[in-house]
């Protein structure tokens, strides 16, 4: 079982500890969340990565390696995300837990001190981070966003967002772009990191069956005299003027047919969890309406998936298409949305798309990496919903309270990858 704690340090600093026993590694991060700002994304992802390969203390990837290997074999990661209208860079460690060190070395108030190392006191010179570091983690940067683009389910879906959020900060990616990859300098870089320490909304998490104590004590330390303000919820709409339609043609075989609707925000650990049911008793199971429907009766698609993004007030609803089939699985989506804002749904339905969602959930609580990214995700919110919490409320929901949330849904974009290559079959 798992037991949830979440403390202040400071104003815009919070710390949560998840104590459970279940694990032989320990999990801590620290997580800085700004507005996304096409500006400073691209500075942001790339200072992750560089902050990640060295500090004062340990002036190159080789020294950081060694200390970590003096931890039995920790790690540092890297990564960045959005929620919502913000960025996340998250910086996280993960070693063995202290009782298994056999010196009982306190390993997980080492590990907190090193991210604070690698944060604070990062390897820089006259104003300037390791040109090498630099130029390294910017071609590693860059191979991601072009596996990003390469990723043809995954291009249309950002193709789809940057329509329907065009004036919105949500249309920028989480990387940033290519082309500002490409033109950062060392000036842009030491300004992000800056920024970050001054301004970043901090969700500092540990996660594992060591006591928290000391970890709070080392991040208490360097940020309870650095506090800043609460960067608040996205900002979201519900409205819709006039129905954006955009295509392309690229040479893939398969086409894609991503269609973003505006939807109710969820304000509360109720809503939110009947947002993700409504989704998956729409298209987020084998049993769900597109899914049976569109893809199985009709074999007018290879997937065809639904998402609700909880933090944005957004469903997305994305399939694989013959270029011949996409205006008649258009009209197919839609006729399934239509039953589900209608109130035309099975116990059927409701009963497998629960199973799922309730897994799902309960799922998280089997990976530190999971669960970090669960907490992480609702840390604008902060109401403390904990995965099993969540499992919870689903038995409770309603068909009803369904039904009321599908009929906040209105189409906003659809975006067509058309493609010219030879089609495969729905056989």
């Amino acid at each position: 079982m798992s037991e949830l704690n979440r403390k202040e340090i400071c104003e815009g600093v919070a710390f949560t500890s998840v104590i459970d026993n279940r694990f032989k590694r320990g999990r801590i991060g620290v997580a800085l969340m700004v507005p996304l700002d096409s500006k400073t994304a691209a500075a942001n992802a790339l200072l992750s990565c560089v902050l990640t390969r060295s500090c004062r203390k340990y002036p190159d990837f080789t020294a950081l390696s060694r200390k970590l290997d003096k931890l039995y074999g920790a790690a540092v990661y890297p990564s960045v995300r959005k929620i919502g209208d913000y960025q996340v860079v998250m910086l996280s460690a993960s070693a063995i837990e202290d009782q298994y060190a056999l010196q009982g070395e306190p390993l997980s108030a080492e590990l907190a001190e090193l991210l604070c190392s690698i944060l604070f006191e990062p390897n820089i010179i006259d104003g300037q981070f390791c040109e090498e570091d630099v130029e390294q983690e910017r071609r590693q940067l860059i191979e991601n966003i072009d596996a990003e683009f390469n990723d043809k389910r995954t291009y249309a879906v950002n193709r789809c967002i940057e329509t329907m959020f065009a004036e919105d900060p949500f249309a920028v990616g989480r990387y940033g772009s290519r082309e500002d990859v490409e033109k950062l300098t060392q000036e842009d870089i030491y300004a992000a990191w800056q920024n970050l320490l001054e301004n970043a909304q901090v969700e500092l998490t540990m996660l594992g069956s060591t006591k928290p104590d000391a970890v709070y004590e080392r991040f208490r330390k360097y940020f309870e005299s650095k506090p800043r303000k609460n960067v608040g919820k996205s900002l979201t709409k519900n409205t819709v003027a006039e129905i954006k339609r955009v295509s392309e043609i690229e040479e893939v075989a398969q086409s894609k047919l991503v269609m973003g609707f505006r939807c109710h925000y969820p304000e509360n650990k109720r809503e939110y969890v009947i947002s993700s049911l409504m989704s998956a008793v729409l298209g987020g199971t084998p049993t769900s309406k597109l899914f049976i429907n569109v893809r199985e009766k009709q074999s007018l698609c290879y997937y065809c998936a639904s998402r609700v993004d909880a933090a944005k007030g957004m469903l997305m609803i994305d399939s694989g298409v013959e270029t011949k089939n996409i205006e008649k699985t258009e009209h197919a989506v839609m006729q399934q949305v239509e039953e589900l804002i209608k109130g035309n749904i099975t116990d059927e339905e409701i009963n497998s798309a629960k199973l799922a969602l309730k897994n799902a959930f309960i799922s998280s609580l089997d990976s530190l990496v999971a669960m970090q990214s669960f907490y992480v995700a609702r840390m604008n919110i902060n109401d403390g919903l904990t995965p099993r919490e969540a499992a919870a409320i689903v038995d409770t929901v309603t068909k009803e309270e369904i039904v009321t949330f599908a009929q906040e849904i209105k189409l906003d974009t659809v975006f067509s990858l058309i493609g010219n290559g030879e089609e495969g079959s729905l056989e």
